[in-house]
């Protein structure tokens, strides 16, 4: 048992390795969502009950994702009364606009992982642009939005740049990635931390495979 755990672990951490920096033209369904797939989940408010469905979330605008009764991707933004995204049970926090990912290292401690996915034209940074024809509907079970979906067909031939960042967190409390926080987050292994420091000097917080590993091994 032990062993699968620990091959689970090593997968999870790959694939969130593999995604750390991507540069190219056509962005694909792999970037494009949070998940690999739309699956079972809910959306917490601090306001009132979940809402359920099949779910996703789009990183390039960091909406929602849940299809009609017609089988139309439709998308929900972030407002301030949505506290998280519970997808097959992968946990999703809204901050400072976007959507982080939870990778649990003890009880309420981990790292969080927030995807960037910039449009790039004409070797600039550009706003993403493009909707899809289907317009979205007014609610889905207490969620609502007025806009229109940014479709994945839409984005198969548009460059971009993608980049991921690590922070940490303990008790709901998003922080940067430094010695201070991580000593913080992990009071247990303060000296482990320090001397991890005192050799490496930097820990990089797109190196999300590394930060992962070590946040890990201090959990213990």
């Amino acid at each position: 048992m032990k062993r699968m755990i620990t091959l689970a672990v090593a997968a999870l951490f790959g694939a969130a390795a593999a995604l750390s920096a991507q540069e190219g033209k056509g962005i694909t369904k792999e970037v494009f969502y949070l998940m690999p797939d739309m699956a079972r989940g809910s959306v917490y408010f601090n306001d009132r009950a979940p809402a359920t469905g099949d779910l996703n979330i789009c990183a390039v605008d960091n909406t929602v994702r849940y299809k009609d009764k017609y089988g139309a991707e439709l998308a929900v933004e972030i407002d301030e009364t949505l506290t998280r995204v519970v997808i097959d049970g992968v946990i999703f926090v809204p901050y400072e606009g976007v959507f982080l990912r939870l990778y649990p290292c003890g009880e309420d401690v981990g790292v969080a992982v927030r995807r960037n996915v910039l449009v790039l034209s004409d070797g600039k940074m550009a706003s993403y642009g493009m909707e899809s024809n289907t317009t979205a509907v007014t609610s889905i079970v207490g969620m609502s939005t007025t806009g229109k979906v940014f479709s994945l067909e839409d984005s198969l031939e548009i460059p971009y740049r993608m980049s991921q960042v690590a922070y940490v967190y303990r008790d709901g409390n998003i922080m940067t990635l430094n010695k201070r926080n991580l000593q913080r987050c992990f009071p247990n292994a303060k000296a482990r931390i320090e001397a991890w420091f005192s050799e490496n000097k930097k820990l990089e917080n797109s190196d999300i495979e590394k930060v992962l590993s070590l946040c890990r091994e201090w959990s213990e």
